[in-house]
């Protein structure tokens, strides 16, 4: 081979250098951007297979009072409750027009029945929501905030117990 073919054979072999190309003995069969399409294809059926999952444990209750969920005051509405896809213990609240993302400790019980609910802590006539039972048997538990803090040492000072309100729910079909 003179110098002039072999220059030809090296300008052949770098015409699609960003592609993984080659045109030489073992030819790459998959290019970078074929790659980089069947990862996003990957990533976004299994989006999809979450998304599905969480729809068909989002659960719809009607509350009858005004209440905090986090450090949101939420009034009296119809709720949907569902988990976010792929994000674990975090869930979103949302009525007509308000709603609110609360993170919280997930918890399996297996000494309750799985009946979708809400429980809220009560002190006077405001209402904390405290836990999300979902469809599936978990359980969300919501932490203290500081103005369920405060609304406890007020009750408490008044000698009037904290009381424990429950609302069953149900599963959106």
């Amino acid at each position: 081979m003179d110098r002039r073919g072999d220059r030809h054979f090296r300008r052949r072999e770098c015409l699609a250098p960003n592609t993984g190309v080659t045109a030489g003995p073992g030819v790459k069969t998959m290019t970078i951007s074929i790659q980089r399409l069947v990862v996003t294809a990957g990533l976004l059926l299994v989006g999809v297979a979450t998304s599905a999952r969480a729809q068909g444990i989002e659960t719809v209750t009607n509350v009858p009072f005004a209440f905090t969920a986090g450090d949101t005051n939420l009034p009296r509405d119809h709720y949907h409750i569902s988990p976010m896809p792929g994000q674990t213990g975090a869930f979103m609240i949302r009525g007509a027009r308000h709603g609110v993302i609360l993170m919280s400790l997930t918890d399996r019980r297996n000494d309750r029945e799985s009946a979708p609910s809400l429980t809220f802590h009560r002190y006077g006539d405001q209402y904390f929501l405290r836990e999300v039972q979902l469809g599936d048997g978990r359980i969300l538990h919501i932490p203290q905030t500081r103005a369920e803090m405060k609304a406890a040492e007020h009750v408490s000072a008044q000698v009037a117990p904290k009381s424990k309100v429950m609302i069953a729910s149900s599963l959106t079909k």
